[in-house]
Protein backbone atom coordinates (compact mmCIF):
# COMPACT_ATOMS: atom_id res chain seq x y z
CA UNK A 1 0.00 0.00 0.00
CA UNK A 2 1.20 3.51 -0.87
CA UNK A 3 0.85 6.26 1.34
CA UNK A 4 0.48 9.93 0.18
CA UNK A 5 2.45 12.02 2.60
CA UNK A 6 0.20 15.45 2.75
CA UNK A 7 2.19 18.35 4.20
CA UNK A 8 1.35 21.97 4.05
CA UNK A 9 1.88 25.27 5.72
CA UNK A 10 -0.64 26.64 8.01
CA UNK A 11 -1.11 30.01 6.25
CA UNK A 12 -2.93 31.77 9.13
CA UNK A 13 0.05 31.29 11.91
CA UNK A 14 2.71 32.93 9.20
CA UNK A 15 4.50 36.24 10.80
CA UNK A 16 7.06 37.95 9.38
CA UNK A 17 9.11 40.76 11.07
CA UNK A 18 11.54 42.70 10.41
CA UNK A 19 14.75 43.95 12.56
CA UNK A 20 16.74 47.69 12.11
CA UNK A 21 19.22 45.92 9.75
CA UNK A 22 16.38 44.51 7.06
CA UNK A 23 16.74 40.91 8.52
CA UNK A 24 13.27 39.19 8.20
CA UNK A 25 12.31 36.69 11.01
CA UNK A 26 9.83 34.36 9.86
CA UNK A 27 7.90 31.94 11.95
CA UNK A 28 4.83 29.30 10.58
CA UNK A 29 3.45 26.05 11.52
CA UNK A 30 3.87 23.30 8.66
CA UNK A 31 1.33 20.77 9.10
CA UNK A 32 1.71 17.07 7.97
CA UNK A 33 -0.12 13.82 8.06
CA UNK A 34 2.80 11.47 9.54
CA UNK A 35 5.62 12.15 12.28
CA UNK A 36 7.83 11.70 9.79
CA UNK A 37 10.59 14.32 9.35
CA UNK A 38 9.49 17.29 6.87
CA UNK A 39 9.43 16.48 3.40
CA UNK A 40 10.82 20.27 2.43
CA UNK A 41 14.04 22.09 4.42
CA UNK A 42 11.40 25.61 4.32
CA UNK A 43 14.42 27.44 3.98
CA UNK A 44 13.49 28.98 0.83
CA UNK A 45 10.02 30.65 1.14
CA UNK A 46 7.62 33.15 -1.02
CA UNK A 47 5.14 35.54 1.34
CA UNK A 48 3.22 38.65 -0.19
CA UNK A 49 5.38 38.42 -3.18
CA UNK A 50 8.48 38.51 -1.43
CA UNK A 51 10.90 35.64 -2.15
CA UNK A 52 12.62 34.73 1.61
CA UNK A 53 15.87 32.67 1.72
CA UNK A 54 17.39 32.36 5.27
CA UNK A 55 18.39 29.92 7.62
CA UNK A 56 16.52 27.65 10.27
CA UNK A 57 16.48 29.03 13.76
CA UNK A 58 14.56 26.31 15.35
CA UNK A 59 11.96 23.37 14.37
CA UNK A 60 9.50 21.70 16.97
CA UNK A 61 7.35 18.82 15.73
CA UNK A 62 4.45 18.61 18.13
CA UNK A 63 2.03 15.62 17.87
CA UNK A 64 -1.65 16.56 17.27
CA UNK A 65 -3.21 14.19 19.71
CA UNK A 66 -6.38 12.27 18.84
CA UNK A 67 -5.86 13.14 14.55
CA UNK A 68 -4.46 9.94 14.15
CA UNK A 69 -1.10 10.56 13.46
CA UNK A 70 -1.03 14.08 12.40
CA UNK A 71 1.65 16.65 13.45
CA UNK A 72 2.58 20.02 13.78
CA UNK A 73 5.88 21.92 12.80
CA UNK A 74 6.96 25.14 14.54
CA UNK A 75 9.61 26.71 12.14
CA UNK A 76 11.46 29.93 12.54
CA UNK A 77 13.50 31.57 9.86
CA UNK A 78 16.09 33.95 9.59
CA UNK A 79 16.75 35.53 6.99
CA UNK A 80 16.58 38.46 3.50
CA UNK A 81 13.54 38.98 1.94
CA UNK A 82 13.96 40.30 -1.78
CA UNK A 83 11.32 41.28 -4.34
CA UNK A 84 11.45 39.94 -7.54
Amino acid sequence: MVENNIEFIDCGSLSIQYDATGIASLSFVVIRNNMDDLDRTYTILTAGGVDFEGVIMSKIQTPLLGSGGWCQWQIQIRGVGNLE
